[in-house]
C-alpha cells in the first residue's frame, strides 16, 4: 500500500534488494475480472474504469475464434456440426456450451 501513496512512495525501499526506489512518478496499471476480492484500501487509491460491454464482446470473440475450435479439434468435434457455442437464454455474461 505504500507504493500508492503519494507521501511514501519517493521513498519506497525494496526489502528483498534492499534498494531504495523513486515511485513518485511511476504509474501502475492493474486489471481484473472481478472487484470484489480487491481491498477496500487499495479501491480507495485506484482509478477504476469498467469496460463491462467490451469485456464480454472480446472475450466471446477470443472464444469463438481461438479456444473453441481448439478444444473442439482436440476432442474430435466440429464447431457448428456436434456442438454449439451460445449464450444461454437470460444469462448473456454467462455464455455455455450446448451439444
Amino acid at each position: 500500500m505504500e507504493v500508492l501513496d503519494p507521501e511514501q512512495n519517493n521513498a519506497f525501499r525494496d526489502h528483498y534488494l534492499d534498494v531504495p526506489f523513486d515511485l513518485s512518478r511511476v504509474l501502475f496499471i492493474a486489471t481484473a475480472n472481478w472487484m470484489d476480492p480487491i481491498p477496500e484500501p487499495l479501491r480507495d487509491r485506484m482509478e477504476i474504469i469498467e469496460l463491462p460491454a467490451t469485456r464480454e464482446k472480446r472475450s466471446l470473440h477470443i472464444a469463438h475464434k481461438y479456444l473453441i475450435p481448439k478444444q473442439a479439434k482436440e476432442h474430435g468435434l466440429k464447431v457448428g456440426e456436434q456442438i454449439d457455442f451460445k449464450p444461454t437464454k437470460g444469462c448473456a455474461n454467462h455464455p455455455q456450451l450446448h451439444s
